[in-house]
């Protein structure tokens, strides 16, 4: 039964009973007293049956055009989902969620955190589904930045929340982090990796059709995630892995494992970490000429100072004043004369 219909059975005797209420005036004239005071005319209830039959299909028409203004304006909400703010600790990241560590302490991260905060919270709402058995709580489908910013800023997080299944949470997570092009291929490898592990899609190939990615691509980043945790651990973040990169470190680790995977674990090693691409170049036992560097030394968060090599391996290590007490000093100089090799 429509809106119409409904609204038109409630009051269907409405209409009679505040018709049959209403005292019958005419415009004859009232005595009150020795003067005589014209009444107000008040419209004449009909009498006879078709008139009242007349005057009740004038009520329902005007009823009717009120209804169908109501189902006009009900139309622009067809298929729009609620959005609320939700308390961000009542919001868990996804089983599928892609983000490093690294994504959550970056500028990109830094700047989206401060203009939610000059904001208030986040306009462009994150998309969650009800936790199954999660008393009240949430599953991001998409958002996780916006939320863990909001999170840190302890400001409700506005989103809008729907009903969708595993399936339909992966691929739209997908899509929309694909659409802002800030997912790392690393990222990006992680999540396909764990969809294909978890048995979320039965190949490769389905699982590029769903999301709509080149079949290469969802390859490569696998390929990607799928490398050792020694090699991955070699750079400064795997989040700096590109694409090429992944068949080059394979053909080596195909070649010679145990060498590359000792490469891997010097270098993880180090304090001081490399430019990616020079990691990649010792990893894969590719000894090329000297390419002039410069590292941010930092902490915490904190820039310290800056290491720069040149081209004719002179290495230069500049840190900020106050950073080194006169004791850490001392045991500055006393690791790099233990590294140095005369």
């Amino acid at each position: 039964m429509s809106i119409k219909d409904r609204l038109t059975k409630k009051t269907a005797g409405i209409v009679q009973a505040a018709l049959d209420a209403k005292p019958v005036l005419d415009d004859r004239s009232i005595s009150v007293g020795n003067s005589e005071k014209q009444s107000k005319p008040e419209p004449r209830t009909p009498r006879t049956g078709p008139g009242q039959m007349l005057a009740f299909r004038s009520h329902m028409q005007e009823n009717s055009a009120k209804v169908q203004e109501l189902e006009d304006r009900l139309k622009s909400f067809d298929g729009a989902l609620p959005v609320r703010k939700i308390d961000p600790h009542a919001v868990v990241a996804s089983r599928w969620s892609n983000r490093h560590a690294t994504s959550f302490s970056n500028a990109e991260f830094a700047s989206l955190r401060k203009e939610i905060e000059t904001a208030g919270g986040n306009i462009q709402p994150i998309l969650v589904r009800p936790l199954q058995g999660g008393d009240g709580k949430f599953e991001i489908v998409f958002g996780h930045r916006r939320h863990q910013a909001c999170l840190q800023l302890s400001l409700p997080v506005l989103a809008v929340i729907d009903e969708v299944s595993d399936r339909e949470l992966f691929t739209a997570m997908d899509r929309e982090n694909r659409a802002r092009a800030d997912l790392s291929p690393f990222e990006q490898g992680e999540m396909y990796r764990r969809a294909l592990d978890e048995g979320l899609f039965p190949s490769l190939r389905m699982l590029a059709v769903e999301v709509g990615a080149d079949p290469g691509n969802v390859s490569k980043a696998i390929s990607i995630a799928r490398l050792p945790p020694d090699v991955l651990a070699a750079f400064q973040t795997p989040t700096d892995i590109q694409y090429r990169w992944a068949q080059y470190i394979q053909k080596a680790l195909d070649k010679d494992p145990d060498a590359v995977l000792k490469r891997a674990q010097k270098l993880a090693s180090e304090t001081i970490k490399l430019p990616s691409a020079e990691v990649l170049d010792i990893l894969i036992g590719q000894v090329r000429k000297l390419r002039e560097s410069s590292v941010d030394l930092r902490k915490a968060g904190k820039s310290l100072g800056r290491i720069k090599r040149a081209t004719d391996g002179s290495v230069l290590i500049s840190v900020k004043p106050g950073v080194l007490s006169e004791e850490n000093y001392q045991r500055l100089r006393e690791l790099v004369e233990s590294v140095v090799t005369v």
